[in-house]
């Protein structure tokens, strides 16, 4: 998710990353926090002109939206039949309730706002500069570690797991349901553990071996510059339009 739009020479881009940590934040649960429709669909509107601002083409981002947007189709065939409240009308004797699709609306415009600002605002930081931004910000320095650490060997395990997957499918191998499917993820998924404790072990005692006292150490520092207080002057008005609305 980091790497495909940090290449850009946006006003979004330039902006110092400590603030976008900041509101992104805050506006995330500036959003998740609304009940009614109206100032859900600002927050979704700030959204889109943040994303537009990044200069990230909708169409780059469609599969992200997609991906949250399928969860919500299921919510949309269970709330809207299930939720108490005024039918809106009945199709083959089944009852969809006005409230529930109000409300699984409401859903669908938090969740797709909140990712739309997640894009615009974080993903348009490289993965250290969003580190380095958490640990000027005074997160726990484990926790940060633990974030990046996580991030770096995901995409190792991930490419632990395609190949496997690789063999095995080169083998015969093919999701079923049978047992036979069961036993062999089963192996899959005990063999990536095996790999990935491995891989830690070994992660510990080369970062031992170079020196490493559970701490890294911040070499280069963020200049805040007068995009970065327009930037705040702009999002701050932003939010409290959310929220007066």
């Amino acid at each position: 998710m980091f790497n495909e739009y940090i290449n850009g020479n946006s006003i979004i881009h330039r902006f110092d990353p400590r603030i976008k940590i900041i509101y992104a934040f805050v506006f995330s649960v500036i959003i998740a926090l609304q009940n009614e429709l109206i100032p859900s669909l600002i927050g979704l509107l700030i959204s889109i002109i943040l994303v537009m601002l990044a200069r990230i083409r909708f169409v780059e981002i469609i599969n992200r939206l997609l991906i949250v947007d399928k969860f919500l189709l299921l919510l949309w065939l269970v709330l809207p039949l299930t939720y108490p409240g005024e039918p809106l009308l009945k199709i083959l004797g089944l009852k969809i309730s006005q409230p529930g699709v109000l409300f699984t609306l409401l859903l669908t415009i938090k969740a797709n706002a909140i990712l739309l600002i997640l894009i615009s605002l974080i993903a348009t930081s490289s993965i250290f500069d969003i580190v380095h931004s958490l640990l000027h910000l005074k997160i726990p320095e484990k926790l940060v570690f633990l974030f990046f650490l996580i991030y770096r060997y995901l995409w190792v395990l991930y490419d632990e797991y395609e190949k496997i997957m690789r063999a095995a499918k080169a083998r015969g191998f093919k999701l079923r349901n049978s047992i036979h499917t069961y036993k062999t993820i089963a192996y899959i998924v005990g063999s990536l553990l095996v790999k990935s404790y491995n891989r830690a072990d070994n992660l510990y005692r080369a970062m031992v071996g170079r020196g490493f006292c559970g701490k890294f150490w911040l070499l280069e520092h963020f200049k805040f510059s007068p995009l970065d207080f327009w930037g705040i002057l702009i999002l701050t008005i932003a939010g409290f339009i959310i929220i007066i609305v």
